[in-house]
């Protein structure tokens, strides 16, 4: 993905738009480049951390040799990031990496029942150590160590990342002997998809994380070295919408089931980074060509509210070809002879025309080839929209201080 394959349509057609998008343009461009602190941050960084990645090689390759079944813990950042970067991969045996990210008791039930503890690597994940849904996973899964005889084998069995101080879940890792990877304190969960978090999980299933890190670069290394403008265009854009035309929710159209897992991640990045002092707009995901058949009536006839944010890809020539014979003197006939991809390409862009047609607004990124290095540019290129639309809002895109009041009535209710 090149940042210069975004184009935009429907969003210029206002004056008073078009003077203010050129006025906070001009003052927001040298506050970015010339925040010498976020230059420097770790969350954006991590893409130069080559002893972060030797660390990762080592573990996984001891953990492929001793294990055929990887089990990850971890709720929100500690988990989207990773799925994100498999979900790339549709080749991947989905039965090779299970995440445990919901306490749904059933399913958590139904899955441990599916294990072979001798032969499945559990790794806990929790930037604070607080996490009550990661520890009750955890305690849950230590117990059904000890009762199958098997606490002898925890130490091998379990890999933690979490802080490096005394936090609930450091302390029981230190207590039971299991190696643990510091999770750095300044990469907050959803921005840690280039750290040790995402990286870990996607290599134990053969992801190319080399790739992605590279990815990522070379969309920072644009914005800071060429001065591409990009995400503060886009942020921007964002913005005037939401006060020029009421839009409150941005729609993230994705054509590709390789792109499923991203749209949580997406949501996640959002909601959580943006949605502060009565600011935000909503992040909402659809799915082509499914959400189609389920969604776009509302949103060509319903209320104007929504910016939508297709990412489009080639899938000309690509997967089985439809029958030549099948369709023959039918009104399908147009589809005879053609392949799946063919298709998926026509409705793709008719979805775009169609919003268009209908003066919607519209943002188009395209990806040629859905990659580890194009999601790592796609994911970077998000990372620098929101800090800019944090930015505009003057709100801290690294906290959420809002779910802590949940936390704390949830815990009443089990004391």
């Amino acid at each position: 993905m090149k940042l210069n394959s975004i184009k935009y349509t429907n969003c210029f057609n206002n004056k008073k738009f078009n003077k203010e998008y050129k006025k906070i343009l001009d003052n927001l461009i040298p506050k970015v480049f010339n925040d010498s602190d976020l230059k420097k941050s770790k969350f954006l960084n991590q893409v130069n951390d080559k002893n972060n990645f030797q660390q990762i090689e080592k573990i996984v390759k001891k953990f492929k040799k001793n294990f055929n079944k990887f089990c990850v813990l971890g709720t929100g950042g500690s988990s989207f990031g990773s799925q994100a970067l498999i979900g790339i991969n549709q080749k991947y045996k989905k039965d090779k990496i299970i995440f445990l990210y919901d306490i749904d008791p059933i399913y958590f039930q139904n899955t441990l029942d599916s294990l072979n503890f001798n032969k499945t690597a559990f790794i806990v994940i929790s930037k604070s150590g607080k996490t009550p849904e990661t520890l009750a996973q955890f305690g849950a899964i230590i117990n059904k160590f000890e009762e199958l005889k098997l606490k002898s084998q925890i130490k091998k069995n379990f890999l933690i990342i979490t802080e490096d101080n005394k936090n609930p879940l450091k302390i029981l890792s230190d207590k039971l002997k299991i190696k643990t990877l510091i999770h750095n304190e300044e990469i907050g969960g959803r921005f840690s998809v280039f750290s040790n978090v995402g990286l870990l999980p996607s290599a134990l299933v053969g992801i190319d994380v080399k790739s992605f890190l590279y990815g990522g670069k070379k969309v920072l290394d644009d914005f800071y070295l060429n001065k591409n403008l990009k995400p503060i265009e886009s942020a921007v854009i964002m913005v005037l919408m939401q006060k020029y035309f009421n839009i409150n929710i941005n729609v993230l159209f994705t054509y590709s089931e390789a792109l499923k897992n991203f749209g949580i991640w997406y949501r996640q990045l959002w909601a959580e980074s943006l949605g502060k002092k009565g600011n935000g707009i909503t992040p909402f995901h659809s799915m082509g060509t499914v959400d189609q058949h389920s969604q776009l009536q509302l949103f060509l006839d319903g209320p104007k509210d929504k910016f939508f944010t297709i990412i489009k890809s080639n899938h000309l020539n690509k997967g089985p070809t439809i029958s030549s014979n099948f369709f023959f003197k039918s009104e399908m006939n147009y589809l005879s002879g053609k392949r799946i991809g063919d298709l998926m390409e026509a409705e793709q862009n008719a979805t775009i025309q169609t919003l268009i047609n209908n003066n919607l607004p519209v943002k188009e990124i395209l990806i040629n080839k859905i990659n580890e290095e194009s999601l790592g540019s796609l994911i970077m290129y998000c990372f620098l929209e929101v800090i800019c639309i944090g930015k505009i809002f003057k709100v801290n895109i690294f906290d959420q201080p809002a779910v802590e009041e949940g936390k704390k009535i949830a815990k009443k209710y089990l004391i």
